[in-house]
């Protein structure tokens, strides 16, 4: 991170709250060039209320981009972020949060066909190269952000796979983390790093450079062995306020973009698939409520594969919306 560009920020920022003229969108563009800074990607932000008296700030609607080389799209989709701070120590230049809630709706891992991550593309991850001998650069001191109190919530994670084809294996994982504290973030890395592993420990994606970051920055919350979690059933179910006909047709493009269609009758509504190993079955039927039901199956080796299952509904949801 430029600590001399967010210094000046905060001083700006300081500045302008002592003078009483600070406008709700001024911060809110100065928030999307700072995060934008301290990423190395995209950052876009939908709503912002700063607040002097109570001295809080709401976001909402903000959204982080994939970097450079992955597909267009958001990778982490934020509902909302509270945040309490301490203005006599933001008029002093420092940055000290005692609460910050955090709502993170979607978490979009990516996988290029070159096998790297996009979580591992941003500037918290990369390491720093030597500065050229003939220009060595002053030591400066890590910018001063302190967070007392994180509380996080985390909806789900998808990750998409496009080492196998030109079309990704997409997998689901409904992480429903909710209200989980974490005390005493001294760093803009620490607090992304810590974001990012809480969210992947449900998905077992290995390899990703963001653990080895979240060790070394002491955000130690990497999941044991990084290894996945194999639930009871195998299954995803949805309902949606559609025809049969445009279920079926739905469900059967899908599947055939993924994989090979093995099976297919409309008449009993099953259709099945092969997967890069992965069996997939999925059924539609009319439910009780006049709604078009699908129910995909996944299961490798005999194994239950839930979250193949789930992404596979997730794409027909978005066919579907």
């Amino acid at each position: 991170m430029n600590n001399k560009f967010v210094k000046i920020f905060v001083i700006i920022l300081a500045v302008l709250i002592g003078l009483g003229i600070v406008k709700d969108q001024v911060i809110k563009a100065a928030v999307q060039i700072g995060a934008s800074r301290v990423l190395g990607t995209s950052v876009r932000v939908g709503g912002f209320s700063f607040g002097i008296l109570r001295q809080s700030v709401r976001v909402k609607a903000f959204k982080i981009d994939n970097p450079k080389g992955f597909p267009k799209g958001s990778m982490l989709d934020v509902t909302q972020v509270g945040v309490d701070y301490d203005l006599p120590a933001l008029l002093a230049g420092k940055l000290h949060f005692p609460l910050v809630i955090l709502d993170l709706n979607e978490m979009v891992v990516v996988k290029n066909p070159d096998g790297v991550l996009n979580v591992d593309a941003l500037k918290v991850v990369e390491k720093k190269e030597a500065a050229p001998a003939a220009k060595p650069e002053k030591s400066s001191k890590p910018f001063s952000l302190k967070i007392d109190v994180l509380r996080l919530n985390v909806n789900r994670v998808i990750f998409k796979d496009y080492t196998q084809g030109k079309e990704p294996l997409v997998q689901v994982f409904d992480v429903n983390l909710k209200d989980k504290m974490y005390k005493d973030i001294n760093s803009a890395q620490q607090l992304v790093a810590l974001i990012l592993v809480e969210a992947m420990k449900p998905t077992a994606i290995k390899g990703a450079k963001i653990y080895g970051v979240a060790t070394i920055l002491g955000a130690g919350f990497l999941p044991a062995g990084i290894a996945g979690t194999l639930l009871s059933k195998d299954s995803a179910r949805a309902e949606f306020s559609v025809s049969f006909d445009q279920a079926y047709q739905v469900t059967l493009d899908v599947l055939r973009k993924n994989g090979t269609i093995t099976s297919a009758s409309q008449t009993e509504g099953v259709i099945k698939a092969d997967l890069n190993g992965h069996n997939l079955t999925a059924k539609i039927a009319k439910s009780d409520q006049g709604k078009t039901e699908i129910v995909i199956a996944a299961r490798k080796y005999l194994i239950p594969q839930p979250e193949v299952a789930q992404g596979i509904l997730y794409q027909i949801q978005e066919k579907l919306k």
